[in-house]
């Protein structure tokens, strides 16, 4: 363990461009603020202006100008990205790149300036387009280091791309979520029913339809009432299969997820139906909340967090039928030994994301190279 500042003349550029309300700009967030104990020149590259509240004093933060702040597309913001990113590498040539976003085009630039680079790869999405995976099939040779954050990851790269990873668990600060959780309001009544929780993106790869047709199929005896936390392209649909479905009385929509970890705590079901992932961070957290999960078997992650079925229950993508069905299992079973067993074990195999360990595994590879 390294105890004291490192001193070295290179800098460490981070370029993570899109910081949303989501797992890789949580991770992002927590890593960059545990990485200024130890480095002093630390440099992130990211759009926002108003996202330097989310760190501490210690990192300089460097966004587009004030012209380009109101543009949308994210094509241009990355490639204006890009342009800032290069300005600081002509400026800091002795430094390293560590890029958690746009890695194919963050690699390119820095095998052109010949600086050593780190990527971190946190999603399987681009695995589903054949373009992209024979791109990254050669791009991928290129980096410094890869790390991924999922052994499932890890298995897929070599397997189907001869890519040698690292495997790093996304760091879970548990202060920070007890500091987030606290609140005196309710988000669920105070009735004695069930209380469900789907709490991520509204689009099409968080499948929120599957969800909602999981909970129209319940048996009407069924005591439940759930909330559907997030923002996103499908809202409109989300809300359109609320009404067509007569779901209105029991299912209600949270646009803001400032509040996630109160809400995620008032729960007793947390329900991912994910078509792919990477290493979701809420599923994690509802583990450290000692809430019970449903969850597709994506890839990749919800396996590897819930021990193939050990901590919660796993079911295929889309399968709104055995949703239904793993509902009112849990609704009539969620008193029982087997239940509580599978929460309780869940919660003490957290060790595997504990915060300091998984910094540390991050800030050691990083130290290679400064």
């Amino acid at each position: 363990m390294l105890k004291k500042k490192y001193n070295s003349s290179k800098t460490l550029i981070i370029y993570a461009p899109f910081i949303e309300i989501g797992g890789i700009e949580k991770n992002l967030v927590i890593l960059v603020n545990y990485l200024t104990k130890n480095i002093s020149k630390l440099i992130l590259v990211t759009w926002k202006k108003k996202d330097k509240k989310l760190f501490n004093k210690k990192v300089k933060i460097v966004n587009p100008d004030i012209f380009f702040s109101k543009i949308n597309n994210r094509y241009i913001k990355n490639f204006i990205g890009i342009l800032i990113l290069i300005k600081l590498i002509v400026r800091n040539k002795n430094c390293i790149i560590f890029s958690l976003q746009s890695n194919l085009y963050v690699t390119l630039i820095a095998k052109i300036f010949n600086i050593k680079n780190i990527i971190r790869i946190a999603s399987y999405g681009w695995m589903l387009s054949r373009i992209k995976k024979v791109i990254f099939y050669f791009i991928l040779k290129l980096p410094t280091e890869i790390i991924v954050n999922s052994l499932e990851m890890k298995k897929i790269l070599k397997k189907q791309i001869n890519i040698n990873s690292i495997c790093i668990y996304n760091p879970l600060n548990k202060l920070q979520i007890l500091n987030e959780k606290k609140t005196n309001k309710k988000f669920f009544s105070d009735q004695k029913n069930m209380k469900i929780l789907f709490l991520g993106r509204f689009v099409d790869v968080k499948d929120p339809i599957t969800f909602l047709k999981g909970l129209k199929e319940l048996d009407r005896k069924i005591d439940y009432e759930a909330l559907m936390v997030g923002n996103g392209g499908m809202k409109k649909t989300i809300s359109r299969y609320i009404d067509n479905f007569d779901l209105g009385r029991k299912v209600k929509i949270i646009s803001e997820k400032k509040n996630a970890m109160q809400i995620l705590d008032q729960c007793d079901l947390l329900i991912l139906t994910s078509k792919f992932e990477g290493l979701p961070n809420v599923l994690i957290e509802a583990q450290y909340l000692k809430k019970y999960i449903i969850s597709t078997n994506c890839k990749t992650g919800p396996k590897e967090i819930l021990a193939s079925g050990k901590y919660g229950t796993l079911i295929n993508i889309g399968d709104y039928h055995n949703l239904k069905n793993k509902i009112e299992y849990f609704y009539r079973n969620r008193n029982k030994k087997k239940i509580k067993k599978k929460i309780r074990d869940g919660f003490n195999d957290l060790y595997r994301f504990d915060y300091i360990k998984n910094c540390q595994k991050f800030e050691n590879i990083i130290f290679k190279y400064l």
